[in-house]
């Protein structure tokens, strides 16, 4: 046979079950929000004016429209002018084009871009916080030094320059060195 708490906990499972399916549609037989009795009606699409595509044409029956473009000659064509600006109204632009033979010009010039002198930059410091970073740009600031800080690699470098010489960063290397006693390498200033 069962034993008796077993039976009592069959018992009780089974009022549970019987309660839960009396109670829960009471519970949650609600009326409707009257939110959700919206109706959405869709309108008709708008009546839109099916375009009209001519069958394919044999070349035979364009040659009309091609004899009328050539009987234009290329001295009838005319340049439409272009408003001049302020700074330009010394000359008028010329707005007939004559039929004659094209104008040559010389290729253009290769343009070497002009080599930027070198500057270099003292490089105090390097920190994996960015807290001592700014802290150490602002004391810096604040003894009238052009320091930055630069990110690469999740450290934070702190530089002071750029110069065009080399030998002035190594002054204010020196500089620094006795004002905060700190050790900075000179290198080359790059953009990136």
């Amino acid at each position: 046979m069962i034993d008796r708490t077993i039976t009592y906990r069959l018992i009780g499972a089974g009022i549970m079950v019987l309660s839960a399916a009396v109670i829960l549609p009471l519970i949650l037989d609600g009326e409707r929000p009257p939110e959700l009795d919206v109706q959405v009606r869709v309108t008709a699409p708008p009546a839109f004016p099916l375009p009209e595509i001519s069958p394919v044409k044999p070349v035979d029956s364009l040659s009309n429209v091609s004899k009328n473009t050539e009987e234009t000659s290329v001295g009838d064509i005319s340049l439409i002018p272009v408003p001049q600006s302020a700074n330009d109204i010394d000359q008028t632009p010329n707005t007939e084009v004559k039929a004659s033979s094209p104008e040559v010009t010389a290729p253009a010039k290769k343009i070497t871009p002009e080599k930027i002198a070198d500057r270099w930059v003292l490089q105090i410091a390097t920190f994996k916080s960015k807290d001592n970073a700014t802290r150490l740009v602002q004391k810096l600031k604040d003894a009238d030094y052009d320091a930055y800080s630069l990110t690469t690699n999740s450290l934070y470098k702190v530089y002071v320059g750029p110069v065009f010489k080399r030998e002035t960063s190594e002054k204010k290397r020196e500089e620094i060195k006795k004002k905060f006693s700190l050790n900075g390498i000179v290198v080359k200033y790059s953009v990136n």
